[in-house]
């Protein structure tokens, strides 16, 4: 039997390896410690903790339970061995069983057996322990050493290379940074907002300087807030996190204002400009960090996680233990982290569901945080709005809980993801659920105004809304990436900036963008900004032209025309083909001349036929209830028993009146119908959902079938 010294060696070195693939996975994550705002002093205990403390105790444990084990040692000694092998062994067996709990824990036991049986018979498992040990040493440093850690861990620029800049003004500055905002999708044909749909907007455009024909530089969050907050140009070989771009505008005004603001992608400000450093703060992340490093190593080793209670970690960086749980997850959009054990959240449905859900309450909670006490104040708010997934009514009711139809009408045989299929009708309801998300931003945004002109706000500060970039839906081209036919969407933004006591709006067609903003700020605010930007200030518009440029996912540049104008006409031109004049959201729906005469009519007006030949299976039933908060307005179902499917349109009635239209189109090799709903076509509790047929085009006194419902 191997003396107790080496009994605590050899189980020190089993509980280190067990613990050591914490290393692999968390510096594949590096936002796990931004989300965490961790500092040097975290990683070094972080460390500690994984490959000596952790250990050692785990060791002076088993050693005294051994010591007092009297004659039972040998056995205990196996049961020990046993378990802290089978420890090692766990995140590699998982994968050969596949997730099975039995397969796994009967594998893992048989090796750790085996391993345990051979470890007190032999002196081979006890010399390997020894030779292998040293790799305890290695993996925190090839931890510290990988280049996303070891700029977090050792920066590049400290606190020292701030900017310490003293602010003459009493300014309150109020930033509003959108996500993925089209411009077109809220102006008219006379290319101004459009007062109807969006009155917010509209709002904000009557006081302040609307910037019609600015361009973003950049297609994509990163490198474009990047841009904006520095003002100076990008690239893709740094990490978006104040550690590698100390000179932004948090920093600026972190010196002498209060600052108040939320990143949703990245971490500029620094944590004593936008933390609140009091010690219950510092003790309430450090026993999240704890838990949530805990949650990540029970994903890595335990079969099948949720089945034991464990957090999923795929639905954010942090806090996992608290976070609301969604239904099934689409193993065909997640994208592996370490060796196909963990995903990370962005397509994940689960997280994606709790991130659609976080946007207003993010909203709410950033607006109530201003209040009317006199000072230097800076609030800042970037939002994932109206950035996809679509999940919202112009109400803020949500019609697609599990995210069925978010990426309906791209084309999947695509390799580079991200470009709009052929089927017109598909990018059509994408075109709809995306100015619904706009009229609910439009919506929380006037309440945002409504708190700053309750706090007497608004009228002094310096307001500026814009949004990183654009977005394109439209047939066979890209939604994201910069090409000539997508160009234009992605390129327009919103930018307003609204300047202390503005009561009167102005127009501009200057060549702005984004990369102006800064510059313009520190004009207002009588800032000599220590270092080079590339823009400069709105309020000293230069004349004659400028060269404008937007850059792709890859970084290539791509020439941005002089005046945008004509390109969104365009846009505007192609909303109203499909969705017509405005007059409300109440029964904002896709547009169809020849429908027109059957919408809002009721089912008893017609003749109608049955045709059981052909079955309709809806995918949510024909009775549907609506819910505090949802309302089911996409309908679809799969159709058989249908002839020549390109002859025929459907008829969506709720509640025996005619409310929306769908052609039969093939979604996934079968023929389905789907159908956008408008708000006012439901009433509370449950509702009646039909499906009629109507040979094309649709023409009064035509023949109208009546197919079989499936239940």
């Amino acid at each position: 039997m191997a003396s107790y010294g080496k009994l605590f060696f050899h189980i020190f070195v089993l509980t280190g390896l067990a613990l050591s693939p914490l290393y692999g996975v968390l510096s594949a994550e590096p936002n796990f410690f931004l989300a965490h705002r961790s500092e040097p002093m975290d990683f070094i205990v972080l460390t500690g903790m994984i490959s000596f403390v952790f250990p050692f105790v785990l060791a002076t444990v088993v050693t005294l339970v051994l010591y007092f084990s009297g004659r039972k040692q040998t056995l205990a000694i196996k049961i020990f061995i046993t378990f802290f092998a089978a420890l090692v062994l766990l995140p590699i067996v998982k994968k050969f069983t596949a997730g099975s709990i039995p397969g796994t824990v009967i594998l893992v036991v048989s090796i750790g057996l085996a391993f345990s049986l051979a470890y007190c018979k032999f002196s081979g498992p006890k010399l390997f322990l020894n030779y292998i040990s040293p790799a305890i040493l290695f993996f925190p440093v090839f931890f510290f050493f990988a280049p996303q850690i070891f700029v977090l861990v050792v920066p590049e620029y400290t606190q020292a290379d701030y900017p310490m800049v003293s602010i003459p003004k009493n300014t309150p500055v109020v930033f509003l940074l959108f996500d993925e905002f089209p411009l077109s999708s809220i102006l008219n044909e006379d290319l101004m907002i459009d007062k109807d749909a969006f009155p917010n907007f509209a709002r904000l455009a009557n006081i302040s300087h609307w910037f019609r024909n600015a361009s973003t530089n950049y297609g994509f969050t990163g490198p474009a807030i990047q841009n904006i907050l520095t003002g100076v140009e990008q690239d893709n070989s740094r990490f978006g996190t104040y550690k590698y771009f100390p000179k932004n505008l948090f920093t600026l005004l972190g010196h002498d204002y209060q600052v108040e603001a939320h990143e949703s992608a990245l971490r500029l400000c620094p944590p004593h400009i936008c933390l609140n450093h009091q010690e219950t703060e510092e003790i309430k992340y450090t026993k999240m960090f704890w838990k949530d490093v805990g949650a990540v190593y029970l994903n890595l080793i335990l079969p099948q996680p949720k089945s034991f209670g464990v957090p999923v970690i795929s639905q954010s960086y942090k806090n996992f233990w608290d976070q609301k749980v969604g239904e099934g997850v689409n193993s065909g959009t997640q994208k592996p982290i370490v060796r196909k054990d963990f995903v990370i959240p962005f397509m994940e449905p689960e997280f994606v569901q709790k991130q659609v859900e976080a946007r207003e309450d993010l909203f709410q909670t950033f607006t109530g945080k201003i209040t009317s006490k006199p000072g230097k104040k800076f609030y800042f708010l970037h939002i994932l709005l109206p950035h996809m997934p679509y999940r919202f009514l112009s109400s803020g009711k949500k019609y697609d809980l599990t995210g069925s139809t978010d990426i309906i009408g791209f084309n999947e045989e695509i390799p580079k993801g991200g470009i709009w299929g052929k089927e017109k009708w598909l990018i059509k309801i994408q075109h709809q659920k995306l100015l619904n998300q706009v009229a609910y931003t439009d919506y929380l945004f006037g309440k945002l105004l409504d708190q700053l002109e309750e706090k007497n706000i608004l009228d002094s500060a310096l307001f500026i809304l814009a949004a990183d970039h654009g977005a394109s839906i439209e047939e066979e081209v890209f939604r994201r990436e910069v090409d000539d036919n997508s160009l234009a969407d992605i390129a327009s933004v919103p930018l307003f900036i609204k300047l202390p006591g503005q009561k009167k709006g102005t127009v501009s067609d200057f060549p702005a963008t984004l990369e102006d903003i800064l510059p313009t700020l520190a004009d207002v605010l009588d800032i000599k900004i220590p270092w080079k930007m590339t823009g400069h200030s709105l309020l000293d518009l230069p004349s004659g032209t400028r060269e404008r440029i937007i850059h792709d996912s890859e970084m290539n540049a791509y020439p941005v025309p002089d005046d945008l104008r004509e390109n969104l006409l365009i846009g505007v031109k192609r909303k109203q083909r499909i969705f017509g004049k405005f007059k409300d959201w109440a029964g904002f729906r896709l547009r169809d001349e020849r429908s027109n005469i059957f919408m809002d009519k009721s089912v008893t007006e017609f003749s109608v036929q049955a045709m059981e030949s052909v079955q309709i299976k809806l995918d949510l039933g024909p009775r549907i209830e609506t819910k505090p908060g949802f309302l089911p307005a996409i309908v679809q179902g799969r159709v058989t028993g249908i002839k020549n499917k390109d002859e025929w349109n459907t008829l969506i009635a709720v509640n025996g009146v005619f409310q929306a239209v769908s052609p039969i189109i093939k979604i996934s090799d079968q023929e389905k119908i789907l159908a956008f709903l408008p708000e006012k076509a439901f009433k509370e509790g449950g509702n009646d959902v039909e499906v009629y047929l109507m040979r094309k085009p649709f023409e009064k006194g035509a023949k109208i079938f009546k197919p079989h419902l499936i239940q």
